[in-house]
């Protein structure tokens, strides 16, 4: 009904568009020139009928936000909130509210949310289609809330686009659904805790780009390697029986003790913001909930136990495994099972989606055609959570993908509606598990991040252009094995219209980042993220790509992160007035330093050797974004090849007047250079050629002028080295 239905919509609309144009409907009355072609938006979109002329936002109109339900048009209001946030900051402007105003009249905006209610075979489902009538008025149907925000994405970044004043919007007709229903990203707020600050900027990036699903991964503790009965192992033990309970572990909701439990109150992480520990309330998990509702988007609460539970088994050191690593919960004893719903009964209440983790327990059996007990124990505690969340409210309970690891008698006893996440092949053992009917959300290992790439080996950064090429959401891993043999990966394809096939998530792992001295930042999370969304959001809503990748990313800049993104950190640069703080950096190129640790030798047998504690006084993240973090100790560091003409850039978001950039040098430095400015990253103006001394503070005054972009282009270096600098600060 619902494709017939829009049909008909196409016809009137277009029947309508033939209408000649004297400026009276709101529009700019210039309906003399084209159709317009179908605006460029990541991701593209699914339908576009082009009319002439333009809509303009003015300071008179309004939203209009048209529901049945209450909740609906609390959301629908807290979303026409961050809408007014963005015009702010893009225009100056902040229209009128208005709920349930009807149809609204010229200029308005109006939102009309019509009702969806999932079937009862599947009640996780949703309809996240839109639809957007841009003629004089701006008409908006959606189905459900998820639609509506994203609808009004598409329209933010059609103002981006809007040079000439970022308040016209080119008239015609959207029609818009995504391929997938879970659009995730997954974040490890376990190993390096994450601040409500920046969880709230990255709620405001992924709904920008059309993004479901933020997956948050509350706990985990350091990466035990070896085992200290077994000092034959390759891998020499991080860890010993007399320390384990003081390294270290991490917890970042807060949980009370109760009177069965007192000890719960001490699995959580200690709040200590001025040392980058955030450690988020129930109160702050409302307020992110709220925030998303509003943003269409749907929070999962990852508790990861039975192993790498060691903030539980530090709490209550009774429950550690006795034959296993001490992060590894003991699952024979009714206590365990106990104390782990006590957590998820102070959790659950507050997220869409649950995800109780059971990753990595106690490895493969030793023969998985035969019985294992760790296999029974591991089965029985999946089951258990799961029937105890789906009697709570929770209808599809999530786990890591560890069909694999189960052997052959235990595995038919795990329930058939607990979703598999698989991320590697081999535990996942994914076809397999698709044949035995399980649904499927895909996280392919080897799409990972991780900062300073060491511990797991795993990348720290990933090419963008080759994740534009290659990443398909619908690629899993798998494994071919026969029996006890140990096989190799193989990639699984699924059809994304298969009602087993939920969507993708890509994920950034904190291996390391626990260590102090690693210290990276939030700017450094978002290095390696920005442009991964991006690219995966495109992906995950059509299933394919549609610009030419040069194209694409020049799309990504211009449309940065949402228009009110700004990333705060903790910065030990307190200098006032700063405008490039926390914003987003761009540069020619990068060079990070990077060496593996022992384990990971074999990925360049040059570095064989380096041990963990070296790693950490020398890995760091030589991207832009170390030049605006406020941290005078990072850097950014341009490649070799770049030379002389390397460059930054800091996006200020919006233009304001500027007339002074102060820039600390490091060892490398440009004894002469430009400061440019440019209002669409394009078109760049030059304000000053600066005579360089590579000094700290090297402060350039010029004319006041309004500009979004700022940029320093090199010309001469002034060393052999390449260029580096610490900060680049913007002012008034």
């Amino acid at each position: 009904m619902k494709f017939k239905a829009l049909t008909v919509l196409i016809a009137s609309v277009l029947l309508i568009g033939c209408n000649t144009d004297d400026g009276k409907d709101g529009s700019d009355g210039k309906d003399n020139v084209a159709v317009n072609v179908q605006p460029n938006t990541i991701p593209s979109l699914h339908f576009w009928s082009g009319k002439k002329g333009a809509t303009d936002v003015t300071s008179t109109s309004r939203f209009i936000l048209n529901a049945d339900d209450a909740d609906t048009l609390t959301q629908l209001t807290g979303m026409a909130t961050l809408f007014n946030q963005d015009l702010k900051v893009l225009n100056g402007m902040e229209l009128e509210i208005v709920p349930n105003g009807g149809q609204g009249k010229l200029g308005d905006i109006v939102f009309n949310v019509t009702g969806f209610i999932a079937p009862a075979h599947d009640l996780a489902a949703h309809d996240e289609s839109y639809t957007i009538d841009i003629d004089g008025t701006v008409i908006i149907n959606a189905p459900e809330m998820r639609g509506a925000a994203y609808a009004a994405a598409t329209l933010k970044q059609m103002l981006v686009q809007d040079f000439d004043g970022k308040d016209s919007l080119a008239n015609g007709l959207i029609q818009d659904e995504p391929k997938m229903r879970v659009r995730g990203l997954m974040l490890d707020m376990g190993r390096r805790s994450i601040s409500k600050e920046f969880v709230i900027n990255y709620l405001k990036m992924m709904s920008y780009y059309k993004m479901s699903e933020l997956q948050m991964h509350i706990t985990d503790n350091k990466i035990l390697k070896g085992h200290p009965d077994q000092p034959d192992l390759p891998d020499e033990a991080n860890w010993s029986w007399d320390t384990w309970q003081t390294d270290y572990a991490g917890f970042y909701v807060e949980l009370k003790g109760t009177e069965q439990f007192p000890e719960l109150a001490n699995v959580t992480s200690k709040h200590d913001p001025a040392n980058g520990r955030f450690v988020l309330t129930i109160q702050d998990i409302k307020e992110l909930r709220q925030l998303a509702d509003s943003l269409g988007i749907e929070l999962t609460a990852e508790v990861e136990a039975p192993a790498h539970a060691m903030a539980i088994t530090q709490a209550f050191p009774d429950l550690a495994h006795k034959d296993m690593k001490p992060d590894h919960l003991d699952l024979g004893k009714p206590k365990t099972l106990e104390v782990v719903k006590a957590i998820w009964e102070q959790v659950y209440p507050y997220f869409h989606n649950v995800h109780i983790g059971a990753d990595e327990y106690s490895g493969d059996p030793k023969d998985w055609t035969k019985p294992s007990q760790d296999s029974e124990d591991l089965v029985n505690y999946m089951n258990t959570l799961n029937e105890y969340l789906k009697s709570k409210g929770h209808t599809q309970i999530r786990v890591w993908g560890n069909w694999g690891q189960l052997a052959f008698p235990n595995r038919d006893k795990l329930s058939r509606d607990i979703v598999q996440q698989p991320w590697w092949g081999q535990p996942a053992m994914t076809h397999d598990a698709y044949k035995h009917g399980f649904k499927l959300i895909n996280t392919n290992h080897i799409w990972y991040t991780v900062p300073t790439s060491a511990g797991a080996c795993y990348p720290d950064m990933i090419d963008p252009k080759h994740m534009y090429d290659n990443y398909r959401a619908d690629t899993f891993s798998s494994w071919e094995r026969d029996v006890n043999k140990w096989g190799k990966q193989v990639m699984f394809q699924m059809d994304v219209a298969d009602p087993q096939f939920l969507g993708a998530t890509v994920a950034l792992w904190n291996d390391n980042g626990h260590y102090d001295k690693y210290s990276y930042s939030d700017a450094d999370i978002h290095e390696r993220l920005r442009n991964k969304v991006k690219i995966a959001a495109q992906n995950m809503w059509n299933n394919k790509t549609v610009l030419e990748y040069p194209q694409f990313m020049n799309l990504a800049y211009t449309l940065g992160e949402s228009p009110s993104f700004n990333l705060k950190t903790v910065t030990t640069d307190n200098t006032e007035a700063n405008l490039s703080k926390g914003k987003s950096a761009y540069s020619s190129s990068y060079k990070n330093t990077n060496l593996y640790p022992i384990s990971c030798s074999n990925k360049d047998p040059i570095q064989a050797g380096i041990d963990m504690e070296h790693l950490k006084d020398t890995n760091f993240n030589g991207h832009a974004g170390s030049a605006i973090d406020g941290d005078t100790k990072s850097r950014w560091m341009a490649a070799l090849n770049d030379g002389s003409s390397a460059w930054l850039s800091v996006d200020l978001q919006h233009p304001q007047t500027i007339s002074r950039v102060s820039i600390d040098w490091g060892k490398g430095w440009a004894s002469e250079y430009l400061i440019q400015v440019s209002n669409d990253g394009f078109a760049w103006q030059t304000v000053a050629t600066v005579k360089g001394a590579g000094m700290a503070n090297e402060e350039t005054m010029f004319e006041p002028v309004e500009a979004r972009f700022v940029k320093m282009q090199g010309v001469t270096m002034g060393t052999e080295d390449v260029y580096q600098i610490h900060e680049m600060r913007v002012f008034k």
